[in-house]
């Protein structure tokens, strides 16, 4: 795990100096909220000295049951949009972090999604729109979707049954394409929504690797390993006696595309060299 290794490398090792509890959600539907807020009072009960947290639903739930414990946040969009933080240079509070993606993103995923698969005219962003980065996601793709030649449409999906309603509507819609945008509901779903785009022939693009390495056709985002390797640095100086307030929120160094040509070849798509030359990873 980077982020184990990183406080390793910084001097801090479980079971020697460093004691450290895991709560994991794996929730997939529309009680992801009280699942996140019912493990966020677990883990403030410990009384921790720092809580590492994972999703804007994450921190949302956190900021619900502590202001004074230490927060250090990963892959979190927009975190000033969000009320996260006052603002990224001073984070004000007993949060602060590093984030993922800008709301720019929703117009470069359509623009990555109409070079890989050119033939489309109809996309679905299938998103959480309760959740304020993905509503500014799916506002900065629909401000590109008109010079890219697409109409957009959005699915706000909760839970199982929402993701494949939203999905089987498009089994009847020639070329049609799908943005599947950063959210727990879309990722603890993931193998569902990989089964159906294969079904029903969808390109679709996604926002972290490991879509990909399980068979979805391109992902165009941050490296996660990079990103709690970082979040070892906060964590190691938080312990050491730093203040959230002090450590400005920072943006991600790394982005990666990657795209998976098996998949592509079976949607009978030919990935043009100059795209394939871009990527970060190609796999065969």
């Amino acid at each position: 795990m980077a982020f184990q290794q990183g406080l390793e490398q910084l001097g801090w090792a479980s079971g020697r100096n460093l004691r450290i509890d895991f709560r994991w959600n794996n929730r997939g539907d529309v009680a992801v909220a009280e699942e996140m807020l019912a493990l966020s009072k677990e883990m403030v009960a410990l009384e921790p000295e720092v809580i590492l947290i994972q999703s804007n639903p994450g921190v949302a739930a956190l900021r619900q049951v502590t202001s004074t414990i230490p927060i250090v946040f990963v892959s979190v969009a927009d975190p000033v949009e969000s009320g996260f933080v006052e603002s990224l240079a001073r984070p004000g509070g007993n949060i602060t972090g590093f984030s993922n993606f800008e709301a720019s993103m929703g117009g470069k995923w359509l623009e990555a999604l109409k070079q890989i698969a050119p033939g489309i005219n109809k996309v679905l962003a299938l998103l959480q729109v309760e959740t304020a980065a993905n509503a500014r996601f799916l506002r900065s793709a629909e401000s590109a979707a008109s010079s890219l030649g697409v109409t957009l449409t959005a699915a706000s999906v909760h839970n199982v049954n929402e993701i494949e309603t939203a999905l089987t509507a498009l089994s009847a819609v020639v070329n049609c394409g799908l943005i599947v945008m950063p959210h727990p509901v879309t990722v603890a779903n993931r193998e569902l929504i990989l089964k159906l785009a294969t079904r029903y022939r969808l390109p679709a693009i996604y926002a972290f690797r490991y879509h990909v390495t399980e068979g979805g056709l391109m992902s165009y985002g941050i490296d996660l390993v990079d990103l709690y390797r970082r979040a070892a640095t906060y964590v190691d100086r938080i312990l050491r006696g730093a203040k959230p307030r002090e450590l400005p929120v920072q943006a991600p160094s790394k982005f990666e595309m990657v795209i998976n040509l098996k998949t592509a070849r079976a949607l009978g798509l030919d990935v043009p060299l100059r795209l394939q030359q871009l990527a970060d990873e190609v796999i065969e």
